[in-house]
């Protein structure tokens, strides 16, 4: 356990009305960090809390905050040291902000002592810290959500501690707020306060903790930054989900998509699509629970299509951000759709940088493959006129023409049917 570590835990083991709660749990946190506790529902996260707090005496193992043993620790002692928020703190309505957040200086208080100097300064400086100064005089009862859990948080710097526990502290709040209530917690550990926080949203711990504490089942799953704790590995293994982890380029921060509950089939017949701007996303979902292979592109890094493909894991010819569609991708693009049972063109606008994929869907024609189009450039013809006059010589080639994509689905699924295909797969067998 590190030397500087806050908070130490070692092989902590807490039982609750008969059932193991958390399980062989160790971990350390750093002082000056914003420390979040993650996992799904029932994982152990609100008892780690309570037992860091004090409140849960350990079966077995240890917990060290700033070199006290909570459970054995009085209550007003530990209180110097430390504060801790409950998911649903309540405050009476008949004060203003400036008395709730005072209530904060009671353990450093004798029994009906009144504030002196620096119990006021320490007031003035959580109302400061957490951006509500100005609330100071209003009622309690006229906040708003944010507003309400920001002067809690107030409340319980007012104790002047030197770690702050929360659990769940942006619940029930719209995103605005929770952003609020994050920032605030940022901000205050810059000011040397260490925040542990259960928080439910994987973004916003991802967004915004310094480390991470994964839990599954009352057991530590992984503890570290929110790039080593955030894979999908861990993630499938502690919620039992596939989530694609992606990186914010602007913070360097990684950020979780929830995988699509398809999953790609290896057999079937196949289906190459030509799609981009998002105008293909429902259809590759749909064809791939319907049990075909799927192919696509071009598409561009970045594009809505492109990341929906790689959700789906299906292979894609892809070209670079914002850079016309090369003779190379189109000619990789090209051999998949001759290869492919039936090609669909989605209603992707087409402009000079992808018109090359209309070359790839003629290949797919001149090779005897079925092409099913979704309306006369009905994503918009930015090519001066060429992309309509193109689809128009597809049809003429051939191509089936169709006013929406469920037409075209459907039109497809004629092309190609999948249950025939494994039908016939099955004889061969």
């Amino acid at each position: 356990m590190p030397q500087d570590s806050l908070v130490s835990i070692a092989g902590l083991v807490c039982r609750l009305a008969g059932r193991t709660a958390l399980d062989g749990v160790t971990l350390s946190i750093e002082p000056g960090s914003l420390f979040g506790l993650v996992g799904p529902n029932g994982a152990g996260k609100t008892t780690l809390l309570r037992a860091v707090a004090g409140a849960v005496g350990p079966e077995s193992g240890t917990v060290l905050v700033a070199g006290f043993i909570p459970h054995a620790t009085p209550p007003p002692e530990l209180a110097r040291v430390m504060a801790a928020l409950p998911q649903h703190p309540s405050a009476p309505g008949g004060m203003t902000v400036q008395e709730i957040v005072a209530w904060g200086r009671s353990p450093h208080l004798g029994r009906l002592r009144p504030l002196g100097e620096k119990d006021r300064e320490a007031v003035d400086e959580a109302l400061a810290r957490t951006g509500t100064s100005g609330l100071a005089d209003r009622m309690v009862a006229q906040l708003s959500g944010g507003e309400r859990h920001r002067v809690m948080i107030a409340r319980a710097l007012a104790q002047s501690p030197r770690i702050l526990l929360l659990d769940e502290p942006t619940v029930h709040l719209d995103i605005g707020h929770q952003v609020e209530i994050m920032e605030t917690l940022r901000s205050i550990t810059r000011r040397g306060t260490t925040a542990v926080a259960a928080l439910h949203d994987l973004n916003l711990a991802a967004a915004y903790c310094d480390g991470l504490a994964l839990l599954s089942r009352g057991r530590l799953i992984s503890q570290g930054t929110p790039s080593q704790v955030l894979t999908p590995s861990l993630i499938q293994e502690a919620y039992g989900t596939g989530v694609a982890v992606r990186m914010n380029s602007a913070t360097g921060r990684p950020y979780l998509v929830a995988a699509a509950p398809a999953v790609a089939t290896e057999t079937g017949p196949c289906v190459h699509v030509i799609c981009g701007g998002g105008t293909g996303a429902d259809a590759l979902a749909h064809l791939v629970r319907s049990g075909y292979r799927v192919s696509v592109g071009v598409v561009h890094v970045m594009d809505a299509d492109d990341e929906a493909a790689r959700l789906l894991g299906l292979r894609v010819v892809e070209e670079a951000p914002f850079s016309p569609i090369s003779a190379d991708a189109a000619a990789e693009a090209s051999r998949l759709a001759r290869g492919a049972d039936a090609v669909l063109v989605a209603p992707v606008p087409i402009g000079p940088g992808n018109l090359r994929n209309l070359d790839v869907a003629e290949a797919a024609l001149d090779g005897g493959v079925p092409v099913v189009v979704v309306g006369a450039s009905a994503g918009g013809d930015f090519a001066a006129g060429l992309a309509g006059k193109r689809i128009l010589e597809l049809v003429a080639k051939g191509a089936c023409l169709t006013e929406d994509l469920g037409t075209a689905l459907a039109a497809v699924a004629r092309a190609a049917p999948v249950v025939a295909h494994r039908q016939e797969e099955g004889k061969r067998a």
